[in-house]
């Protein structure tokens, strides 16, 4: 979940020599073997900037994470995704401009290509106003608020997805208000968007669009229990819709167990509006001790609406993914992380440059690790 990076960046701060030194000594190294001048100016500004003003919260710290793959369709090895591999790469800068200002700045730096630009590669980076203790103004690139607890971890956190968010491009520019009442315990979010759907459909059809998403979701904290719903109208072809109910629930169980179950229904004009097109996943963690964590998880994804609509799960399909792994934290501070799991996926998936497949089998096993720079 998003909110979970957030509280696990830094919060000591180095001196002004030492932060100058640290930081321009990592933008060297990232300039020289990446070529990122942009990149390379920005952390150049950011430096000067917490040098000059050193009482304001500065946050910089590089992710990156590598597996070991083994993938089989029906007992067939599967030799592009199988073998070492670098998963990715980033970075994530976060700060104050003022008591009522704030940043923040992710970007992959394994993604870039002719196909796939510098922006493409930028999951967020948003301007945050906060005139009150409860109203939030966010512009800039942001999560697309489509709720469910399988979407909000970072990439860099994800193993074994469902069908629908491989193909949902849940990072997207545009505009949210934020409202979170006095007790903490509620969030309300309205937000517009560029369409996830709107480069999938120009790579579809050959023809440019201006497509929008409204969304509205609702997130709580109460007792054992945990919220996460949405209401969602997309655009997937210019002035067409489809709409999504989105309801995510965790529970905890004491300390150590949590349970996420997590459905959504989508429906467009033309068809039965509840339960011919939804998912359904479940996760259940368990942490025996502080520096491990086991789950298993299963997702059911099924589309007969009889329409093209949904271009996440497309007409025809229905799947099962079932899998479990183990997380183990070697460090205290959990910058380090070791996992591996298993996965196998079964039924019928329609789409031919679909990523989960019939009789597919899945064995990952990799590091995570995080160096806070700032």
């Amino acid at each position: 979940m998003e909110q979970k990076i957030e509280k696990a960046l830094i919060e000591k701060y180095l001196s002004s020599t030492e932060l100058l030194v640290s930081v321009e000594l990592f933008c060297f190294i990232l300039t020289d073997i990446m070529n990122f001048r942009t990149i390379f100016a920005l952390l150049v500004l950011s430096c000067t900037t917490a040098t000059a003003q050193n009482n304001k919260p500065l946050n910089l710290t590089v992710e990156a994470r590598g597996d070991y793959q083994y993938t089989s369709v029906d007992g067939e090895k599967n030799k592009d995704q199988s073998g070492f591999k670098g998963n990715i790469v980033d970075f994530v800068l976060k700060g104050d401009l003022s008591p009522k200002f704030s940043y923040a700045y992710r970007q992959r730096l394994n993604g870039i290509n002719k196909d796939y630009t510098f922006f493409d590669a930028t999951d967020w980076l948003y301007l945050k106003y906060k005139p009150t203790n409860n109203l939030s103004l966010i512009a800039g690139k942001y999560i697309v608020l489509v709720a469910g607890w399988e979407l909000y971890p970072a990439p860099i956190d994800c193993y074994f997805l469902s069908e629908f968010c491989y193909n949902f491009p849940c990072y997207q520019w545009g505009l949210a208000g934020e409202y979170v009442t006095n007790s903490k315990k509620d969030a309300f979010v309205a937000q517009v968007c560029q369409s996830p759907y709107q480069k999938p459909y120009k790579n579809r059809t050959g023809n440019s669009a201006d497509m929008y998403a409204y969304n509205l979701q609702w997130m709580g904290v109460h007792g054992f229990y945990e919220s996460n719903w949405s209401v969602n109208l997309l655009e997937y072809a210019p002035n067409k819709f489809i709409n999504y109910i989105s309801l995510g629930n965790r529970f905890h169980f004491g300390e150590k167990v949590q349970l996420e179950l997590d459905f959504m229904n989508r429906a467009a004009s033309h068809q039965a509006f509840f339960g011919k097109d939804c998912s359904v996943v479940g996760q259940v963690s368990y942490q025996p001790t502080e520096k491990v964590n086991v789950f298993a998880k299963a997702s059911y994804e099924v589309n007969k609406s009889g329409t093209d609509a949904d271009v996440a799960v497309q007409d025809g399909t229905e799947l099962t993914r079932i899998g479990a792994g183990m997380e183990y934290f070697p460090l205290k501070d959990k910058n380090v992380r070791v996992h591996g799991y298993y996965s196998y996926a079964f039924g019928k998936n329609t789409n031919p440059n679909g990523t989960v497949r019939d009789k597919e089998s899945q064995v990952n096993v990799g590091v995570t690790w995080r160096v806070k720079v700032l």
